[in-house]
């Protein structure tokens, strides 16, 4: 019919559509039949009237050209020519009004070769190979709510998709199953059976299945027909309480015989053709080790090996039994649970057992002696081989093992261990429940949730192919029995419950499997964010495409974490789908989802770039690869940019050339350093010889009074260099900023005073008048360091007399105030001019002295510029050449002036030694420091080690050999003198002799002074031996090092011999003064004492504090917890502080001061009263046991106090 130049379908209601092979279209509509559009001439024409309502619902064209129509309400019906517009040849397919009656779709499957329909009421399919076929119901698929079937489509491999109207997409397998299920007939007995506990066939219809809990039945599965315990022929003398035992095990020999192991009364055998008899423990002792018997097996040599559940027992073809003891050596499996026993090809038999793993047997199992064994039992990653239920060896020789928890496991010859492989080969669940081989060399195992195909690589230990099988492969709801397996010829049987599962491998198992899905990106997270909810600029930033598309992202450095999500297109089960991702650059290897987790999760990942890989397994063993790569590009943070690379960069490059500018500078002052440290060494090297000379001059006065004049300018010059060597040793240490400031409160005007009067002789020597004007009223107390203000005060005035000519006259004058004092010297002489004033304080600018004939090195002034500005003070030079120069010196005078480490916290004012200048004759004059008049320690309260001579006993230690002997002859005079090189000769000296005094050079090879102190001081019984230390050293921190250590006296290189001898007579002298006080100061009671003997004590500081510590001591002599706490509260001391002081003073801790303090008054309570008991006398000095006393009172007298009182009362 023509369509008149219009489109008549403008009105109508299409619902199918097909093109044939000339190109025209088939259209179908609702009610208005079937048309054709003529794809030439783009013409309509209508085909005949097919039904009453005309509907022509679905449509589909076979490869004949045979045009399928579904219709609505009137089935389906088949146009063999569609071609033929006018005389179509019509078939029309049976159907009922409330069944088949609608077809949405029609499709065809080239797998089954069949036609698919959805109805109403299901699907229905046609053979169309087949003539008079006609459309059946599929009824495979079960279930009510497969009805209302909106679509259908295939995928070329046997399934089918539905679309259900209420139940989403379904997909079904329509290929035939290749497993078959054999239900045992239970209904005639009254046994209950829980699962098949044991299989065994010899023909492949008879089965011998021993069965859990209740004995064995016989099956025929071609009759379906089974037969229990004492029914089977042969059975009927069997005890009934024997069959209601579990059968673990049956194990054809080679003989015919059947045997059955039960887990209660041994072995039962069944021969050939006759009645089955019984092997127990009772009757054969020498074959069953037990009656309860998991498991047999019979080896090549036909030996039949008996696993136990404690123990392994054989017996050979000749009927010679064994039981194996599983003893060599410390090994002992005497006690393992048997389960599976099974022999590799060289001859070694396996033992899965549940408790010991895996043990392997070799040897004669005749002869337990010659049986060796070995124990596999490891645990990896939570798979346990502990618990093994069986071990098999395949036609590869590969030795396989199952477990309950552990899964399967491969046998790794090089490295003589079994590995778990359940992660490797992603098999469902932990637990194996049963392994076989095929004749094709595949691997079978039955898990809780599939049966599971290995093809492995040939001569590899690398799977080839997996393959699962689960209830949607036919297997139904079938739960496999353990170690519940066996073969007849290629046929494969599994037991489960009351079933038996058999199949046929081939070559073309599991390839049904092999169907391909797709695995796509579904989504990117970024911080909690799905990329949909992400706002615009963000999601162009982290991704150009939507995630499905993308191949590259961008994270920012702001996301803290992002998730990739993926999924493999599958409908069926996608709960069996496994996923893996490895993120390259981040990952070494591939990282596994488990529980279903289809997602790749990244967090604070470094910035870089890296490569996403995806895979997936769809379940049936076979994995699918993303088919591109993500690429992610993790941004650093704005200070890890390239911009702030090249800044750092920058910034590293200009630290290495300040690291190199300051190497320079540091080599420069390295070595300004070691040139001081040369110069300060050679310094002190200096004031030995120097000191030599002096000595010799002392010596010469004595020999040669006659030459006077000549001694005198000898001392002058050694006066001299000695003071240019100190104030090198000052500059020096300037230079290394260690010069320290120590203020104290002094008389300033009385000090000042005396340097102008010190200096006086050089003035007169050189006809110079110097005068000084000073404050008349006020107090002249100032902070100030009398040390630096000598050495300040000393260079100007020298250098003011240096300058100066024969006549000339200086003027000193002191202004003091709260705040300041200001010192101004004034000369007339030669003067200087503007630029000598700009050099005037460069070190080492020499000022033209050698024109006035004066020496000088130019570093005086220098000098004391440095100590002016140390003092916290200013100095300004005023100078007209020829008319002279004024220097005027500030520095401050309060104590607030000054930092708290730069003042004397002894609270005592300083003397010093002033610089003595000598004109015409030496003088004797020694103004020694306070610190070093009394410094002595005292001796010990025992009467027994006063040891008074008539002539002292000194040692001098000088590694100087010319001053060593000098000091020798000079000090001979009036002391028993013992010499010493070094500290080591020094000690042994002390060790023999019973000395009065050390003196002793610092610096000396072997031990120096210092630790010669030390050792002295540190030693009970030579700590009251008093030290002077000789030295070149003069800074302050050495002097407190030497004082720190227990020094008695401290004398700086030079010395004059007159001012070594005042010290050594002055501490011999102040040590017995000191000792005859504490001698009486002890032997006195508290109550005794006069008032004039406590007035004479407390004019000294130190035997103020013995005797205040001894009255304390007294008050509490009875009491027995009186402890050094106790004592240092009663002092209002701190416990070191009272330590340190009782050390110091006495020699003695706290706690030897109080003893001795109670032992002393022991002694006079047992003097006076002798009959006292010495419980008494121990209570009333303060100790609790008697026993304690004696033992003090023997360490402190040398005699029990029982043997004291015994001598006073005989005397």
């Amino acid at each position: 019919m023509n369509g008149g130049g219009k489109n008549p379908m403008y009105n109508y209601s299409v619902k199918a559509i097909v093109e044939d092979v000339n190109g025209d279209l088939i259209i179908g509509t609702w009610a208005a039949g079937l048309l054709r559009l003529h794809r030439g001439t783009h013409t309509f024409y209508r085909y005949p009237k097919l039904n009453a309502t005309n509907s022509a619902y679905s449509l589909y064209l076979d490869n004949r050209q045979r045009l399928w129509i579904g219709t609505w309400g009137y089935g389906i019906i088949r146009m063999d020519n569609p071609q033929n517009i006018r005389h179509p040849k019509i078939h029309q397919y049976p159907y009922t009004t409330s069944h088949f009656d609608t077809y949405y779709k029609i499709v065809h499957d080239p797998v089954t070769k069949c036609l698919w329909a959805c109805t109403r009421e299901g699907v229905c399919y046609l053979d169309e190979d087949t003539p008079n076929s006609e459309w059946k119901s599929y009824t495979n698929i079960g279930g009510n709510w497969l009805n209302f079937n909106n679509d259908i489509a295939t995928d070329g491999y046997g399934n089918i998709w539905l679309c259900t109207q209420n139940n989403g997409i379904l997909q079904v397998n329509t290929q035939p199953s290749a497993f078959k299920l054999w239900e045992l007939d239970t209904s005639h007995t009254r046994l209950t059976i829980n699962y098949i506990y044991s299989i065994f066939t010899t023909d492949g219809e008879n089965f011998w299945l021993g069965l859990n809990p209740y004995g064995i039945a016989l099956y025929n599965r071609r009759t379906g027909s089974t037969l229990f315990n004492q029914e089977i022929p042969g059975f009927a003398d069997i005890p009934a309480r024997v069959l209601t035992t579990s059968i673990s095990s049956i194990t054809r020999r080679s003989n015919g015989e059947t045997w059955f192991a039960t887990n209660s009364y041994g072995v039962i055998v069944k021969p050939v053709g006759k009645p089955a008899y019984q092997l127990k423990h009772e009757t054969h002792p020498t074959v069953i080790k037990e009656d309860f018997v998991n498991t047999t097996f019979e080896s090549r040599d036909k030996t039949m090996w008996i696993g136990h559940r404690n123990g392994l027992s054989t017996i050979d073809a000749n009927n010679h039994s064994s039981i194996i003891t599983l003893k060599e050596g410390k090994q002992d499996y005497s006690n393992c649970d048997i389960r599976h026993i099974s022999q590799d090809k060289e001859g070694n038999i396996w033992l899965a057992t549940d408790n010991e793993g895996i043990i392997r047997v070799s040897g004669n199992p005749l002869n337990n002696k010659a049986l060796r064994y070995k124990q596999y039992n490891p645990t990896h990653h939570n798979f346990s081989i502990n618990d093994a239920t069986a071990c098999m060896e395949d036609y590869e020789g590969r030795l396989w093992a199952i477990s309950n928890s552990g899964g399967l496991f491969l046998y790794n010859k090089e490295n003589d261990s079994f590995e778990p492989k359940n992660r490797e080969y992603h098999l469902p669940g932990d637990r194996v429940h049963a392994i076989t081989e095929d004749d094709l060399g595949g691997l079978w195992l039955t898990t809780d949730y599939a049966l599971v195909h290995i093809i492995m690589e040939k001569n590899n230990d690398k799977p080839q192919d997996i393959s699962y099988f689960t209830s949607e492969d036919g297997l139904g709801d079938v739960l496999f029995s353990p170690n519940t397996t066996c073969k007849h010829g290629k046929e494969i049987f599994f037991g489960s419950r009351t079933s038996i599962f058999s199949f046929i491998p081939s070559q073309e198992s599991g390839k049904s499997k092999k169907k391909r899905s797709n695995l796509v990106i579904t989504d990117v997270i970024v911080d909690d964010q799905p990329f949909s909810q992400l706002d615009s600029a963000d999601k162009e930033d982290i991704s150009k495409e939507m995630p499905n598309y993308t191949r590259q992202l961008t994270i920012p450095a702001k996301v803290k974490k992002f998730v990739v999500e993926f999924a493999l297109l599958t409908y069926g089960n996608t709960e069996k789908n496994v996923y893996a991702y490895m993120l390259e650059g981040y990952d070494d290897d591939w990282q596994y989802c488990n529980g279903g987790i289809h997602k790749a999760s990244f967090q604070n990942l470094p910035s870089g770039n890296y490569t996403l890989r995806i895979k997936a397994n769809d379940g049936y063993g076979h994995w699918q690869d993303l088919p591109y790569t993500i690429t992610i590009k993790v941004l650093p943070p704005w200070y890890a940019s390239r911009t702030f690379y090249m800044l750092y960069i920058l910034m590293f490059i200009g630290g290495i050339f300040a690291t190199a500018r300051w190497y320079k500078d540091h080599l420069k002052t390295k070595n300004s350093l070691q040139m001081g440290v040369i110069l300060t060494n050679i310094t002190h090297e200096l004031l030995t010889p120097l000191t030599v000379i002096s000595a010799t001059i002392y010596k010469l006065k004595e020999m040669a009074p006659q030459y006077e004049g000549d001694y005198q300018v000898m001392d002058s010059n050694i006066s001299r260099t000695t003071r240019l060597l100190r104030q090198i040793l000052e500059v020096r240490k300037s230079q290394a900023g260690q010069l320290r400031l120590l203020v104290s409160k002094n008389d300033i005007i009385s000090f000042v005073e005396k340097a102008v009067e010190n200096i006086r002789p050089m003035a007169e020597h050189q006809r110079i008048t110097l005068s000084l004007e000073k404050p008349t009223r006020g107090d002249g107390q100032a902070w100030f360091d009398n040390d630096k203000l000598d050495k300040i005060l000393y260079n100007l005035l020298s250098n003011a007399i240096k300058y100066n000519k024969a006549g000339g006259k200086i003027d000193v004058k002191l202004s003091l105030n709260k705040e300041q004092a200001v010192i101004s010297i004034a000369d007339n002489g030669i003067g200087m001019s503007k630029d000598k004033l700009r050099h005037l304080y460069t070190r080492f600018f020499d000022g033209d002295y050698r024109k006035q004939k004066q020496p000088g090195t130019g570093i005086g002034l220098s000098l004391t510029h440095d100590l002016v500005k140390l003092h916290r003070g200013n100095i300004l030079c005023e100078s007209t050449e020829g008319e002279g120069t004024t220097f005027i010196v500030t520095i401050p005078v309060k104590k607030s002036s000054y930092a708290p480490q730069e003042i004397d916290q002894s609270g005592k004012s300083k003397a010093v030694d002033l610089e003595v200048i000598q004109s015409t004759a030496p003088t004797n004059k020694l103004v020694p420091l306070e610190d070093e008049k009394e410094k002595t320690n005292l001796t010990p309260l025992h009467q027994s080690i006063f040891i008074r001579k008539n002539v002292s006993k000194i040692l001098v230690v000088e590694d100087n050999e010319e001053l060593l002997a000098l000091m020798l002859q000079v000090l001979s005079k009036n002391y028993h003198v013992f010499t010493a090189k070094n500290g080591k000769q020094a000690l042994n000296v002390i060790m023999k002799e019973q000395l009065d005094l050390v003196v002793s050079d610092v610096m000396m090879p072997v031990m120096d002074g210092i630790e010669l102190t030390q050792r002295i001081k540190g030693d009970k019984s030579f700590w009251q031996l008093p030290v002077i230390l000789l030295t070149a050293k003069n800074k302050d921190e050495d002097k407190t090092d030497a004082y720190s250590i227990g020094a008695d006296a401290y004398i700086t290189k030079p010395f004059k011999f007159e001012e070594l001898e005042v010290r050594i007579n002055a501490l011999l002298a102040n040590r017995k003064r000191i000792i005859e006080k504490i001698e009486n100061e002890v032997s006195l009671s508290t109550n005794t004492r006069d008032e004039n003997d406590v007035d004479a004590h407390l004019s000294n500081p130190d035997q103020a504090f013995i005797t205040r510590a001894t009255e304390m001591v007294m008050q509490h002599l009875d009491d027995s917890e009186y402890n050094r706490k106790s004592f240092a509260k009663d002092m209002a001391m701190g416990e070191s502080t009272l330590y340190n002081k009782v050390k110091a003073t006495t020699g003695q801790t706290v706690v030897e001061f109080i003893t001795a303090i109670r032992m002393k008054e022991a002694q006079r309570m047992m003097q006076a009263d002798p009959n006292i008991l010495i419980s008494e006398v121990a209570t009333r000095v303060g100790f609790n046991t008697p026993k304690y006393f004696s033992k003090c009172f023997k360490k402190e007298f040398g005699i029990y106090p029982r043997e004291y009182a015994e001598k006073l009362k005989n005397s």
